[in-house]
């Protein structure tokens, strides 16, 4: 099993990072190949369909 935990909160040492990480400890420590992914500070944007994907 692989473990995808996908942070949005903008705040890099937040409490959801605090949380995460807690997480990922135990998921390791079992075994689980886990990561997790800082978004929050990314500029996502939605599909424009401008077709250059």
């Amino acid at each position: 099993m692989k473990v995808l935990m996908i942070n949005g909160s903008p705040r890099i040492n937040g409490n959801t990072t605090i949380a995460l990480n807690e997480m990922l400890k135990v998921f390791e420590k079992e075994g689980v190949d886990a990561e997790v992914v800082q978004i929050g500070n990314k500029d996502i944007r939605g599909c424009i369909a401008c077709g250059s994907c």
